[in-house]
């Protein structure tokens, strides 16, 4: 099953002192009717206090912002979606404590993959507006299990007449940015899985399995907080529930929904990335106090410089809360303290065999220390060091050591990664020497994202005639665009 590029973005621009920003919050999601005909649900949140308001003919204020969107494939417009997004109307043109106002909008679309070019104007303010391409991926075979995007939401209730984000039922407002912030303790969520009446017969009994993992590692965060649900075959199955994220610590999380059948194959699983904060919850070296660790590998690993060195090489693929240790710890415990952690560290990952899980992970540190590091610096430390221990190997990778223009750069393409396909990751050499390139961009969720990679790129060397422009000018002799987005 292929899936979104992307859920929603956030969008600003950069003006003069002038003008006022204008913020949008754009989703776009893919989702299929009872007789599986796709269609692209476009959600538009403005923000109230980001627009200008003027008067209308009956002496009230407004706001309006055009919204134009363009669906393309091979450069051409095969459908547009193009309206007027209106505020409420006030008694004043303030714009402190205007309230966002929002619209949702459906498209019916063929399955393939498509182009989505976004305009978005304030019409009362002439040098405001925003531009946005991105792609999405639409794909729902008759034949195959397939499901919409899973969506996580700030809140759920139910829904009354007027409530613009009622769905199933209830008022589901969006979950802005992919994260949860101290005060919301549980985390919804909503999928619609297809085509399991026609794959697996009708009546036929499931079971849903939705679970909170972390997303460095993989292993679910909280066991006790698993939610099972007994579901029937439909040619719609809707999944909603909540997370519990009361005592989760701040740091990386994917939200995972699992199906299974009656025999407890798995037949369809999809999740999808957020961020939680509770700066409350820290780590406690103490829990380790009763781990025997005789007879262990690491009761072996008695030299102190060797330990810690064996322990620091784990920060790619820590724990936002396992990596306190690092940060604070790790030079004030004890020797055995430090092999607890270690041996519990991998216990985590593969109770049958520590040491194996170890030993596997030891040959990749050893690989991007070849790869990547010297003697100033470890391979680990590296952007493309954590990178390749975090994600594994790259399924490609595009080396351009020298342009006419740009810094050295390389770019890291994973085919499908964490339910997520086409990630790319791109590094440079801003201080062209030695072999420690930095990351610049990524488009993985939860990664250094930067609208304005382009320009950092380039700006070093080329001066830019517009500097608000994320594009570097035209020039002869390379292909930045290209390597970047046709390069597979």
């Amino acid at each position: 099953m292929k899936r979104l590029i992307l859920l929603c973005i956030l969008l600003a621009t950069v003006l003069s002192p002038q003008a006022q920003n204008m913020k949008a919050f754009i989703s776009h999601k893919a989702y299929c009717t009872h007789h599986m005909q796709p269609y692209i649900e476009f959600s538009f949140i403005i923000g109230g206090n980001s627009v200008r308001y003027a008067i209308n003919e009956e002496g009230s204020y407004a706001a309006a912002v055009e919204i134009l969107v363009d669906i393309m494939q091979q450069d051409s417009v095969l459908q547009s979606l193009h309206y007027i997004l209106s505020s409420d109307y006030f008694t004043d043109s303030l714009r402190i404590g205007k309230p966002d106002f929002a619209n949702i909008n459906v498209i019916p679309v063929n399955n393939g993959d498509y182009e989505l070019h976004f305009m978005l104007k304030d019409l009362n303010q002439d040098s405001m507006e925003l531009r946005y391409i991105d792609l999405i991926q639409v794909n729902f075979p008759k034949d195959q299990i397939s499901s919409s995007r899973l969506s996580l939401y700030a809140s759920i209730s139910g829904a009354e007449p007027n409530d613009l984000f009622a769905k199933y039922g209830f008022n589901l407002p969006p979950l802005f940015n992919s994260f949860v912030p101290e005060d919301q303790y549980t985390l919804p969520f909503a999928v619609e899985v297809y085509n399991t009446k026609t794959v697996l017969g009708e009546d036929q009994e499931l079971t849903a399995k939705c679970y909170v993992e972390y997303a460095e590692n993989k292993l679910v965060a909280q066991p006790s907080n698993i939610i099972t649900k007994k579901l029937k075959t439909k040619d719609i199955v809707l999944i909603i529930d909540q997370y519990n994220t009361f005592m989760l610590p701040s740091g990386n999380y994917n939200a995972v929904v699992e199906l299974y059948d009656t025999a407890n194959n798995m037949v369809w699983f999809n999740k999808v990335f957020f961020q939680k904060s509770n700066p409350n919850i820290h780590f406690d070296i103490n829990r380790y106090n009763d781990v025997v660790i005789d007879n262990s590998f690491v009761s072996k690993m008695t030299n102190r410089e060797e330990l810690e060195e064996a322990v620091l090489c784990l920060y790619p693929i820590a724990t936002h809360l396992e990596k306190e240790f690092f940060e604070t710890r790790i030079k004030k415990v004890s020797t055995e303290q430090l092999q607890r952690y270690l041996y519990s560290f991998w216990l985590s990952r593969n109770p049958n065999n520590p040491e194996a899980e170890w030993l596997k992970y030891k040959k990749m540190v050893d690989i991007v220390q070849d790869r990547f590091g010297s003697l100033q610096v470890k391979g680990y430390r590296t952007d493309r060091g954590r990178v390749y221990l975090q994600y594994g190997q790259p399924n490609d990778i595009l080396e351009v050591p020298s342009d006419p223009v740009t810094l050295p750069y390389e770019i890291w393409h994973y085919y499908y990664l964490d339910n997520q396909t086409n990630v790319k990751f791109i590094f440079y050499d801003p201080a062209l020497v030695g072999n420690d390139y930095e990351l610049l961009h990524s488009n993985k969720y939860g990664e250094l994202h930067d609208t304005n990679w382009k320009m950092r790129l380039v700006r070093k060397i080329q001066p830019q005639t517009d500097i608000y422009d994320p594009n570097p000018d035209e020039y002869f002799g390379g292909d930045l665009d290209g390597n970047w987005r046709y390069h597979w």
